[in-house]
């Protein structure tokens, strides 16, 4: 296993890795779907455990992770790569699946790309936050969404305690200078939040980017649109693994793992989350607030078609 590890560009490390493993229980000849490729981290652990007959398929919404995967395993006859959104996935793959893993949130190559502008720590970055550049930009929200609705997704979205404070300090200072950089949006949140975040790990901006990355991209209709398809594509016996790492995504799949589970065609894994061990939070603090969820559907569930079509 660390010499997959050691394989990840960039010390890319992936999250919850043996658990997730585990968690999926992967049958060698087994089909499976990556629904985050990201860097691929997830995908070639899984791969290593599939034989000649295995079969796994990768999406990911961002166009140059799509790309970066298809580079990284453009050599083996058992992988495919698609550059996907989650409403999208499921209508163009019509496989019953052994499992499906969802690793939510922001992939390092999506931190990496600076024309995103999701983080802040390049201050030049344009605030645009599109994943798949369809839509409004995060300048735009900013320039055209009301007080009452930029501090609404701030709150629900981030987290964030000031959201009020921060809505009302965007309205006011956007009517002399519009918020065109990364710069121009953290250094307003140091100057209205700093104070609340004195003596605390994280920065003033980090709720506010996150939630305007969650509204820019519908990250949260998009999960919704997951849930709602990635069971009902299990085979039977079959296992969705979903890593969150807010509360925002947590919640939902939660509810949703657990109303299938009072169903009789699935059931809850592990019925306590799964969280990361020290020494992982330790080795790679994005780990820290990770959770991990996993469903399976019954073996005796009825399978909608044939066997899984191959590539």
């Amino acid at each position: 296993m660390s010499e997959l590890l050691n394989e990840n560009a960039n010390g890319h490390i992936p999250v919850l890795l043996n658990e997730v493993l585990e968690g999926l229980a992967i049958k060698p000849d087994g089909t499976y779907l990556d629904v985050t490729g990201g860097r691929g981290g997830h995908s070639a652990a899984i791969l290593a455990r599939l034989n000649d007959q295995g079969r796994l398929f990768i999406t990911d919404r961002h166009e140059p992770a799509a790309k970066i995967l298809t580079t990284r395993f453009k050599d083996d006859a058992r992988v495919r790569v698609l550059h996907q959104r989650f409403s999208q996935v499921f209508s163009n793959l019509d496989y019953p699946f052994d499992g499906i893993l969802g690793d939510l949130g922001i992939s390092s190559p999506q931190l990496d790309d600076i024309d995103l502008g999701i983080g802040f720590q390049a201050s030049e970055a344009p605030l645009d936050m599109r994943l798949d550049q369809t839509g409004e930009t995060a300048a735009d929200l900013l320039a055209e969404w009301a007080e009452d609705d930029l501090a609404r997704i701030f709150y629900i979205y981030g987290g964030e305690r000031g959201s009020r404070k921060i809505a009302r300090a965007i309205v006011h200072d956007r009517s002399a200078r519009p918020f065109l950089k990364t710069g121009d949006l953290s250094g307003l949140c140091e100057r209205v939040l700093g104070k609340f975040y004195r003596g605390r790990k994280i920065h003033p901006a980090t709720k506010v980017f996150q939630a305007l990355r969650i509204a820019v991209n519908d990250e949260m209709g998009e999960l919704e649109a997951f849930l709602d398809k990635a069971p009902q594509s299990l085979a039977p016996g079959g296992r969705l693994a979903v890593i969150s790492f807010h509360e925002g995504e947590d919640r939902p799949v939660k509810t949703a793992f657990r109303k299938l589970a009072q169903e009789d065609a699935f059931r809850l894994v592990v019925k306590k989350v799964i969280t990361p061990s020290e020494a992982e939070c330790a080795e790679n603090p994005r780990a820290r607030s990770a959770k991990l969820r996993v469903l399976e559907r019954d073996v005796e569930a009825s399978q909608n078609g044939s066997a899984a079509r191959r590539l």
